[in-house]
């Protein structure tokens, strides 16, 4: 038996001992490749990482397979020989919301796999229910390892997770080293409960001290406290733990969890890290309500597009709402005008307009679809005339995915914090209120951890709101004044309204820092 034989069968068994039965020209095909490809199977150690690089290939995308076929190997053997990266690696790229990934968790093998069921805008009533179930069985499967990590590193307070149905079978209990993670019920006027999978309990809150953060109907919660007659009276209510992304990446694998068409996240890719090592000080900029029926609003972009015309950035994130009054039936035909006269402007300076990317994501109140998330971007009668013009524009929808480089980036238009404000149990103080918006959004994970009455979500694309594992950097263009906040190891931005100040966010993907910017008292 030669080697090219001896190799072959032992890549054939360790296969098989792992649990993928792959056919002998198969082997062959892997053989071949990896001697081209310049791997040394004789070595012990690089067959080991090769075995094991292949494995976890062939798993992510073979997990609901019936077999192996051909294609499935050749995107195994093109991961493992290009080290993290594809051929579909990009520099820049928009990810619209219905492109994402649908993910589902696999509790046995403790993995994720793509959900190859078909979303509908049109969905049936039990996806309701599935969405708040998706919502807290990824906050709980996170919660778990947060107290595995901190059993692991000898906390005397040894903190135990109990669901509902563990009080509704005792009549009396102090809650004293355990919590109870379930979701934020309001059943009648006044009458909050909680609920999770097993039950649902009845809670008082009227000694109850509430940690930083909002704390509206369906948020997830901790809460601890005493159990009798029925009733859970809370003594204290705080927000599930966060994770950082290095934590919640041992669930996806090389999976591609962000979207686009690599086969693998490209956050890994070491030739995107050399290309961003490359522009260290190349920033994207981030605008928000850019009203463009403004009496100054073009004034301010020329003299915006001058100074930056021998320095052209990544890209200009133009979010809506784009006009201060989108009601009537001449708002389309306006708009349409409108967004030409921007693309002659940015036509004057072609050191942006050939460098530069241009994204326009859609406000609520934007001519689109209805007050609904994920938005369609906007039609083409209002934007075919600017496309035309300028090539480099794009019209995503709301919310979308930016990744460039090796850089995650997710943008969202929406009002939130009046929405956090008017619903949660608990309002904090004025100064807190920025911190406790962080808090919220990162430990949810969750673009919108409202009650769908207060943002209205596409039952079947709520995981395109999904914060799981955390971006690099996640932009919500708020009415509610600027801040830039680094948690868990993600920046959450609001570039603020533009058209009150003309302030904007300049973003460096290199150093994943945010500057605050105004245009206000530069003309």
């Amino acid at each position: 038996m030669d080697t090219t034989d001896k190799v072959q069968k032992n890549l054939q068994n360790a296969l098989k001992l792992s649990g993928f039965n792959i056919r002998r020209e198969f082997c062959c095909l892997l053989v071949t490749s990896f001697i081209e490809g310049g791997v040394d199977l004789n070595d012990g150690m690089a067959f080991e990482t090769m075995i094991r690089n292949l494995c976890a290939s062939l798993e992510n995308q073979c997990l609901a397979e019936k077999s192996i076929e051909k294609e499935h190997i050749e995107r195994a053997i093109e991961v493992c020989l290009h080290s993290g990266y594809d051929r579909y690696e990009s520099i820049f790229n928009i990810i619209n919301a219905f492109d994402f990934p649908k993910l589902s968790y696999n509790p046995d093998r403790k993995l994720y796999f793509i959900d190859k069921s078909r979303s509908t805008l049109l969905a049936k009533a039990d996806i309701k229910a599935k969405l708040f179930l998706d919502r807290y069985y990824t906050i709980l499967q996170r919660t778990k390892r947060n107290f595995q990590q901190k059993v692991s590193a000898g906390d005397k307070n040894q903190l135990k997770l109990q669901t509902v149905d563990y009080l509704l079978t005792l009549s009396n209990v102090t809650l004293e080293f355990t919590l109870i993670l379930g979701s934020l019920i309001q059943v009648s006027e006044g009458k909050w409960h909680l609920e999770d999978p097993t039950g649902m309990v009845e809670l008082n809150l009227t000694h109850a001290k509430f940690h930083a953060g909002f704390f509206m109907e369906n948020c997830v919660v901790l809460v601890n406290g005493y159990y009798e007659d029925r009733i859970l009276h809370v003594s204290t209510v705080v927000l599930p733990p966060g994770e950082e992304y290095a934590n919640s990446r041992i669930s996806f694998g090389s999976l591609n969890y962000f979207g686009g068409n690599s086969s693998v996240p490209l956050r890994d890719s070491l030739k995107l890290k050399e290309h961003l090592n490359q522009n260290k000080s190349k920033p994207i900029l981030f605008f928000s309500d850019v009203w463009l029926d403004h009496q100054l609003i073009f004034e301010k972009l020329e003299f915006l597009f001058a100074g930056f015309e021998d320095i052209p950035p990544i890209a200009f994130i133009f979010m809506g709402n784009f006009m201060s009054n989108s009601q009537g039936n001449e708002t389309m035909q306006t708009l349409r005008k409108l967004f030409k006269k921007l693309a002659e402007l940015i036509l004057k300076y072609p050191g942006i307009s050939t460098e530069s990317e241009f994204v326009f994501v859609p406000g609520l109140a934007d001519p689109c679809t209805l007050h609904i998330v994920p938005r369609l971007g906007l039609p083409d009668y209002v934007t075919g005339e600017m496309k035309r013009l300028l090539p480099k524009a794009i019209f995503p929808t709301n919310p979308c995915r930016l990744q460039y480089c090796n850089r995650e980036i997710v943008l969202f238009r929406a009002d939130l914090v009046p929405k956090f404000l008017q619903g949660t149990l608990h309002k904090p103080p004025k100064e807190q209120i920025v911190d406790c918006i962080k808090r919220t959004v990162i430990s949810q994970g969750h673009l919108s951890p409202l009650s769908l009455n207060s943002l209205t979500v596409h039952w079947d694309y709520d995981y395109t709101l999904r914060l799981y594992p955390l971006p690099d950097l996640v932009v919500v263009g708020d009415k509610f004044e600027a801040y830039a906040e680094d948690y868990k190891g993600c920046l959450l931005v609001n570039p603020g309204s533009f058209c009150e100040g003309f302030q904007f966010k300049s973003y460096t993907p290199f150093s994943n820092t945010c500057d605050d910017c105004d245009l206000d008292m530069q003309t």
